[in-house]
């Protein structure tokens, strides 16, 4: 695999590990999802992978979902402070999913 931009790389797969954790975190504090934790690992294996374009898609799902559940997290604010300060993560990862320009040029790989 090409890596184009180790420091790039780096952010990705933390990133990424955020999306896993993330996932063991909300089963661990609500409802348990295998489904979850599965989109969060290939979410992973795609920041690592630098496929072209793949951050713009991830970057656009953690927003998403991000400001989805905005509404609830901010009316709710007394017992849903760790869902709005993962919102706020969701939102800063998407940002630098789409505007670093190492973790952009880390996202040149072609898929063959």
């Amino acid at each position: 695999m090409n890596t184009n931009n180790s420091t790039g790389r780096s952010i990705a797969c933390g990133i990424g590990a955020y999306a896993v954790g993330k996932a063991i975190l909300n089963g661990i504090v609500g409802a348990f999802s295998v489904k979850d934790i599965l989109i969060g690992a290939v979410m992973a294996v795609f920041l690592y992978c630098g496929f072209k374009f793949t951050n713009y898609i991830i970057a656009a799902v953690l927003a998403v979902i991000a400001l989805i559940h905005l509404p609830d997290n901010i009316s709710n604010i007394g017992s849903n402070w760790l869902y709005l300060l993962e919102g706020i993560i969701d939102i800063c990862c998407a940002v630098t999913l789409c505007t670093n320009p190492a973790v952009k040029q880390h996202f040149t790989n072609g898929v063959g």
